[in-house]
């Protein structure tokens, strides 16, 4: 902070002199008060009195606002239709079962027993062989044979023979099969035993009483089953028909 350039004698005059203005204004006061004009203009009592203001002006009209309106379009023809979701269809698809194939028909004899070849028919005499003895026209062989099913007239050849490890079990049947079969029921066909010891042109004789069953035999002897074919006099192996009974097997 910068010290006053006054000096002490020249500060006390200055102050001297407001001290003197201030006392020339306090007496110019008082003796304005001492005036008669004055005093009577404040011993006056107060008028009260209405001030009336002018209206207001009304405020001024809205502008008008004028509107351009261009002329109206033509309206044009509607959209079409948008396409409306559709779910898409559910095919319901139903489980395919399969089922063994059925093997193709077979004939059987119309009488069990009796009849002329191809069905198997034999004459009711007991015979020494697998086929049945006497004088029968069918698949067994008739007369004097002495094998086990071996043809007449004194032959000394043998007829044909399962081989016991090819004979069918409840294994070589589907269980549908075994399912259908009557309680009891045995197939009995005849078949024509080859000289490679299959057999083929199986025929059924007496029906196990479920014609699936039959047919499912028939196929299975000819497709599994093996044989030792028969032979003649000589030893020679010839083709010769046999008779074949297939009892219930179990699963």
């Amino acid at each position: 902070m910068q010290p006053s350039p006054l000096n002490s004698r020249e500060r006390i005059g200055a102050i001297t002199l407001v001290i003197l203005v201030h006392v020339g204004v306090i007496a110019g006061l008082l003796t304005l008060g001492s005036s008669p004009g004055v005093r009577e203009s404040l011993q006056k009592p107060l008028e009260i009195f209405d001030v009336v203001l002018p209206p207001p002006e009304p405020p001024p009209p809205p502008p008008v606002v004028v509107e351009s309106r261009a002329a109206p379009k033509e309206e044009g023809a509607a959209a079409p239709p948008a396409r409306q979701a559709e779910a898409a269809p559910v095919k319901r698809v139903e489980p395919v079962v399969q089922l063994p194939p059925t093997p193709p028909p077979v004939i059987a004899a119309p009488t069990p027993g009796a009849g002329a070849a191809p069905t198997a028919g034999a004459a009711p005499v007991d015979g020494p062989g697998s086929g049945a003895g006497g004088q029968g026209n069918g698949t067994g062989s008739g007369g004097s044979g002495t094998g086990p099913g071996g043809g007449g007239n004194g032959g000394e050849g043998a007829g044909p023979s399962v081989i016991q490890s090819t004979t069918l079990t409840g294994r070589s049947y589907p269980r549908e099969v075994l399912r259908a079969w009557p309680r009891g029921g045995r197939v009995f066909i005849a078949v024509r035993v080859q000289v490679d010891g299959r057999a083929t042109d199986c025929k059924v004789n007496r029906s196990s009483g479920n014609p699936i069953v039959d047919q499912w035999t028939c196929r299975l002897v000819e497709e599994r089953v093996r044989f030792r074919p028969a032979v003649d006099g000589q030893g020679r192996p010839e083709v010769r028909w046999y008779g074949y009974i297939q009892a219930p097997v179990n699963f």
